[in-house]
């Protein structure tokens, strides 16, 4: 394997960065969405980096876009916008791009390659979280459509999304079976709840979806018909990694900021770095992301070898996540006082870390999964 970036992937890399600095990180919108933080992102081009170019995408590769994500998440410091951008490509668009029927694709990828319409998916439910197919939202067929009912919470880019990827029961006996369904908030019977506010990442808006006897028409059946639990499962597999490739880039940055610290910051005479019980935690930073980063190219170079990763993808996003965590948590210990108030950023890092260790699937189920796929 090749470990050597191309010279047009390190050219992606600084452009990205270098964009992110000047035009992401406007100290007002660190915990609330921005459109018009979103239309920079959109004229940048970012949104359809794998798309292919017949929809207006630049129709890169896996790898590519790994790098291009760890690149947006180094550079820019709005890890709730960035979380908004990753669940409008990899868990709306992408399927879409994958999975969808020609005129699915040829009616919504244009407009969400320029970010005009901003994706969404909705498979969590109030009481269905880890355990996503006991689900009771249901759509039955009806004419030319099918007509969906039920609730699904905590749904990122909620009250912002135009176009939701929605999970539904489409058959309950005598084997439960599940149907994707491109819906757009449009449609008669959605219900977009208010934005629920969290502990971190303020930026991507979060609501519940409810819907009332809303009419799906049979062309926007994702997939194929009670198909939708292997969509499911490719879904969270694309999410897994590419959700999680930002958190690596971010790691680089909060250890940088760490670095140029304790360099000056003195204590008894002497800089902190001199303190070995300071240097370790730098030291681990460092382990955890050239860690992270191998893993990450390790899963981006399988799905360009058209090969699944599922377990990969499982330990990733427990080693990233926990490894992200630690490191904005040692931070703030490095930073001390500091760390601890909001003039400086380290609080709100933590802050937004600290999800990641539940969503995508909790840690405590990726390592069932882990344990599984061994089996």
């Amino acid at each position: 394997m090749d470990f050597q970036l191309t010279k047009e992937q390190k050219q992606y890399r600084r452009e990205i960065i270098n964009f992110a600095k000047s035009y992401l990180n406007d100290e007002e919108y660190l915990e609330n969405f921005s459109a018009d933080m979103w239309k920079r992102i959109c004229e940048f081009g970012f949104l359809g980096i794998t798309i292919g170019e017949e929809y207006g995408g630049l129709g890169e590769d896996y790898l590519t876009a790994a790098v291009a994500l760890e690149a947006l998440g180094y550079g820019c410091e709005n890890n709730g916008l960035v979380f908004v951008v990753n669940n409008h490509i990899w868990v709306s668009q992408n399927l879409i791009y994958l999975y969808g029927q020609q005129v699915l694709k040829d009616k919504y990828l244009p407009e969400m390659v320029e970010g005009k319409k901003i994706g969404a998916i909705a498979i969590t439910e109030p009481d269905s979280g880890s355990d996503a197919l006991s689900m009771e939202a249901y759509a039955h067929e009806e004419g030319d459509h099918y007509v969906l009912n039920g609730n699904k919470m905590f749904i990122s880019n909620g009250p912002i999304a135009n176009v939701f990827v929605v999970v539904a029961v489409t058959q309950k006996e005598p084997v439960k079976r599940y149907t994707a369904f491109v819906v757009e908030n449009n449609f008669e019977g959605v219900h977009v709840g208010k934005n629920i506010e969290k502990m971190g990442l303020g930026a991507c808006p979060t609501s519940e979806l409810t819907f009332v006897d809303c009419k799906v028409p049979k062309e926007n059946i994702l997939g194929k018909l009670n198909e939708g639990s292997s969509l499911l499962t490719n879904a969270l597999e694309w999410e897994r990694c590419y959700e999680f490739a930002p958190h690596v880039g971010a790691m680089q940055r909060i250890m940088e900021k760490c670095i140029e610290y304790v360099y000056q910051r003195k204590q008894f005479g002497k800089p902190i770095k001199e303190y070995q019980a300071i240097s370790h935690k730098i030291s681990n930073m460092k382990i955890s992301l050239e860690m992270a980063r191998l893993m990450l190219y390790k899963i981006a170079w399988l799905k360009d070898q058209k090969r699944s990763a599922y377990s990969e993808v499982s330990i990733f996003k427990v080693f990233v996540s926990e490894n992200y965590i630690k490191t904005c948590r040692d931070a703030v210990q490095i930073f001390g006082a500091y760390g601890y108030t909001k003039e400086f950023p380290l609080e709100r890092e933590l802050r937004d870390a600290l999800a990641c260790s539940i969503y995508s699937g909790t840690n405590e189920m990726q390592r069932n999964t882990i344990f599984q796929m061994l089996g």
